[in-house]
């Protein structure tokens, strides 16, 4: 599982005296085992993981740019680095036709209701792709 991964990664950093890529990692962990406590006891999926992963690049990258509104380019340079951190630890995006294919499955088979659509394409899509992304496209695939 990914925890384990970030787990072992902290560790070597820690060994190399990497203290900002261990500071990073552990936050990462922390921030899984956050969502464990809020999950049934052995329920944790990677595909959970991947979510926590997502939803803190995301948070990273608008602490970025209000940083940058700031002109504080010493944290926006540390955005940055933790930003490539969290990206070493995510799965490649699906591309958009991928993306595509898999909502107008979903469609044929739940019909046109947005939120039927979007919760069964972002089950199918594993936690592959932003959940922005996925509704972008689905109110796209649904207008037209």
């Amino acid at each position: 599982m990914l925890k384990d991964k970030l787990k072992k990664n902290s560790i070597e950093a820690l060994k190399n005296r990497d203290s900002k890529r261990v500071e990073v990692l552990r936050f990462l962990v922390s921030l899984i085992d956050k969502k464990e406590l809020q999950l049934p006891v052995g329920q944790m999926t990677e595909s959970d993981e991947i979510g926590v992963l997502r939803k803190e690049l995301k948070n990273k990258e608008e602490a970025k740019e209000l940083f940058a509104k700031g002109g504080r380019n010493d944290l926006v340079d540390q955005m940055d680095y933790e930003i490539a951190v969290v990206r070493e630890y995510l799965p490649e995006e699906m591309s958009e036709e991928k993306i595509r294919e898999v909502i107008k499955i979903v469609i044929n088979e739940k019909g046109d209701n947005f939120g039927l659509v979007m919760k069964e394409s972002m089950v199918r899509l594993g936690g592959m792709v932003d959940g922005g992304i996925v509704s972008g496209m689905v109110k796209e695939i649904l207008n037209n």
